[in-house]
């Protein structure tokens, strides 16, 4: 989008006449949709904003287990065998197992 030379990154009047209304995009499926917004940017449309949500993940807190190397090996061999990075797989063991005693 055009700026104005003098509107510190505002859009240009020109500009800002040119957005398109989003009611004139037609109905699509999800694969036209995805199609779409690969060559179109949200900007390019009337009434766009930025949304305020902003996703964070609560914090965890870092515990240190000491465990038989022969437990080890046997998470190792099913963190391999399921692709699932070790401390993923201890960690949904144990949400396993906090769901179920509670």
């Amino acid at each position: 989008m055009p700026l104005c030379s003098n509107c510190f990154g505002m859009p240009s009047e020109k500009a800002m006449n040119e957005l398109k209304k989003i009611s004139n995009i037609p109905e699509m499926d999800d694969d036209e949709l995805a199609k779409f917004w690969e060559t179109h940017q949200p900007e390019d449309f009337e009434g766009w904003r930025e949304g305020g949500l902003n996703f964070t993940r609560p914090p965890k807190k870092l515990i240190q287990l000491r465990l038989d190397p022969r437990d080890v090996r046997v998470i190792d061999r099913e963190s391999q065998r399921s692709g699932i990075d070790r401390a993923q797989l201890v960690r949904s063991w144990v949400k396993e197992k906090i769901r179920k005693i509670t």
